[in-house]
C-alpha cells in the first residue's frame, strides 16, 4: 500500500532486472481516488489489461477502457481514480526509473 496515494500496488522493478523503466501493478478498489500528482522526470504508461480506468490529465477525464493504454507526460499533473462499483487491475509502467516518482498536488 503506498503510504502517499493509498493505492494498492506490486512493484517488479528491482526483480525483473528494469533499470530504466518502473514498472508497477496498481490494484485499484471501487471509489478509490489516488492524489493528484506530477512526476516532474517520469512520464507514465497506464494500461487496463481488463475493465475500466480513468485518469485525469491536466484536469481533463480520459476513460482507458479494457486492452487499452494511455501516456501521461512528465509535466502533467494527473489523477487516477475509480468511480465505479468494481475493482480493477492497472499496470502502470514509469520511464525513467526515479527513486521520487513526484509531487503530491491539493485539488484545484
Amino acid at each position: 500500500l503506498s503510504e502517499e496515494s493509498g493505492t494498492r500496488n506490486v512493484g517488479f522493478g528491482d526483480v525483473s532486472g528494469c533499470r530504466k523503466l518502473r514498472p508497477r501493478i496498481w490494484v485499484v478498489d471501487p471509489g478509490h481516488e489516488r492524489r493528484r500528482y506530477r512526476s516532474h522526470e517520469q512520464q507514465e504508461f497506464h494500461h487496463m489489461p481488463s475493465g475500466l480506468g480513468w485518469i485525469r490529465i491536466a484536469g481533463e477525464d480520459h476513460s482507458i477502457p479494457d486492452g487499452t493504454a494511455i501516456r501521461a507526460s512528465p509535466e502533467a499533473k494527473r489523477k487516477t481514480f475509480n468511480d465505479t462499483d468494481r475493482g480493477h487491475v492497472r499496470l502502470v509502467v514509469g520511464a525513467p526509473a526515479v527513486d521520487d516518482p513526484g509531487t503530491v498536488h491539493d485539488e484545484e
